[in-house]
């Protein structure tokens, strides 16, 4: 992603206007969102540990930390190990703001762990035992467990039956079915 910004810590001409286009955030908004990111983050970037300490005020139970690790990854679009303020204010405005299919494309990026373009049955089951474990559902004890969700979704999603969902498949697929499109783009952030 790579954040220009000089040595006093302001948001370069060249970041600003690209968060305005690419955001749902005005320039007044994007100054104080980098005020609170700086003051927060004064090195420039949210390590995962900050990350994680930040969620884990949401759940301090610690059942979440799996969930936000992958939460983490998919803010992390560069894969530095660091989230930078271009790609936190970007993943908040999808969050916030953003169309259906950009909220899906967040969502399909969150169940792609290994970024290879698809989502296979492994992935999107150890997502689900993420949400599982999160909200405190015992995956012996609930309906459908994260296995048995995982390929009903996939029965419905997989058009082409080759064991994998790609971007289209998984947009399309949630976009025809509210339930789908409630459970698989809903991301605590």
């Amino acid at each position: 992603m790579g954040l220009k910004t000089s040595k006093s810590h302001k948001l370069s001409g060249e970041d600003m206007k690209y968060l305005v286009d690419k955001t749902c955030f005005t320039e007044k908004q994007v100054k104080e969102w980098y005020k609170g990111y700086m003051k927060d983050c004064p090195d420039g970037h949210l390590s995962r540990t900050q990350f994680t300490e930040v969620y884990s005020q949401f759940f301090p139970d610690g059942k979440a930390k799996a969930f936000y690790e992958h939460v983490f990854r998919t803010f992390d679009e560069d894969n530095s190990g660091k989230i930078d303020f271009k790609e936190f204010l970007q993943a908040i405005s999808i969050t916030k703001s953003g169309k259906p299919e950009e909220k899906l494309e967040l969502a399909f990026r969150l169940y792609d762990i290994d970024r290879n373009g698809v989502i296979e049955e492994n992935e999107m089951m150890e997502i689900m035992r993420a949400i599982y474990v999160m909200v405190g559902k015992d995956p012996l004890c609930v309906q459908a467990s994260p296995k048995q969700r995982t390929r009903d979704i996939f029965k419905k999603m997989d058009i082409n039956n080759d064991g994998v969902l790609t971007k289209e498949e998984f947009v399309h697929g949630c976009m025809n079915d509210a339930v789908l499109y409630n459970m698989l783009s809903t991301t605590p952030t």
